[in-house]
């Protein structure tokens, strides 16, 4: 008969999702998946909502003549992928996706640990996720809260323990600020070609190509290097003119932004956005506003 045990829910996460930089670890390879264990200083990873750990790790059947049954299975490699949902309360995070190559702090050449710790039965164990690096971010908005969903590769990701070996951390808490909705940048957000277009709902898709490390002898990688940047945004636009119908067709470059906060001011800046896909549905069954739906792709992006 099974015992009654102190079950683990949503409540029972102690220390939320938080990270703290490993350095830049490719100009500097030797700090990647290096958590920093002397007097760590943590930052919560937004208004977290979902964690989602899905580690791999491949191997091999082994079929022998003989047997009809497969008589044992190696463990040939690992590799450690995982996902969080969350409502920025700044960019600190998201800039970790966006920022080009090559900025140093604060941007993709940072590798980042993370930590999360949870009662299992009732005694507090620790997570922590080594040598994280963004490969997706996805950032929407319609008439709520901003919502951004990261998807990351990991060196490892610990097996939870009640130790977290680190000296003297200040971990984070659930952040007191209040998530960014869409009335926190003021009026006319969007942009194209420097001209306001008011819209209803905007995403933003940045995949972050990484050229991974593995090499023979060690199971899991051992490091990670951005080598690609995509951007993508779409917007449901109000329809108010005939400008992007017609530069669909000509696929000319232009400057665009989205206002993401007032305070502080920060924007989302895109460099030789393209209109590469355009759509109008007029519907007779339907009260709202005629809308026109995009999606561009910029050459280059950053948070101004």
């Amino acid at each position: 008969m099974v015992s009654a045990w102190n079950i683990s829910t949503k409540k029972d996460i102690v220390k939320p999702l938080q990270f703290v930089t490993e350095g830049d670890s490719v100009a500097t390879p030797s700090l990647f998946g290096v958590t920093p264990t002397a007097s760590p200083s943590f930052t919560a990873a937004g208004l977290n909502s979902e964690i989602d750990i899905n580690p791999d790790f491949p191997y091999d059947d082994v079929n022998v003549l003989g047997s009809e049954d497969v008589v044992d299975a190696v463990v040939t490699g690992e590799l450690h992928a995982w996902r969080c949902k969350f409502q920025p309360t700044d960019t600190t995070l998201i800039n970790y996706a966006i920022a080009a190559a090559g900025g140093g702090a604060g941007t993709i050449d940072s590798s980042l640990s993370f930590l999360y710790s949870e009662y299992i039965d009732g005694t507090e164990y620790y997570t922590i996720l080594k040598g994280c690096r963004a490969t997706n971010l996805s950032l929407s908005l319609t008439r709520g809260t901003w919502e951004a969903e990261m998807t990351w590769v990991a060196s490892d990701i610990t097996i939870p323990s009640t130790s977290h070996g680190l000296t003297t951390p200040t971990f984070a808490s659930i952040p007191t600020a209040s998530p960014i909705t869409h009335s926190g940048a003021g009026s006319d957000p969007f942009t194209w070609n420097s001209t306001a277009f008011p819209e209803r709902r905007f995403g933003l898709n940045v995949i972050r190509d990484l050229a991974i490390l593995s090499v023979n002898g060690q199971n899991p990688i051992i490091y990670s290097k951005p080598v690609g940047r995509r951007i993508t945004f779409n917007v449901d636009v109000f329809l108010k003119n005939t400008t992007l119908r017609s530069e669909v067709e000509t696929k000319v470059a232009r400057s665009s932004s989205y206002k993401f906060s007032s305070s502080p001011s920060k924007t989302l800046s895109f460099t030789n956005a393209c209109v590469i896909n355009w759509n109008r549905n007029p519907s007779a069954t339907s009260t709202d506003a005629f809308i026109e739906s995009i999606t561009c792709r910029a050459e280059s992006m950053s948070i101004t």
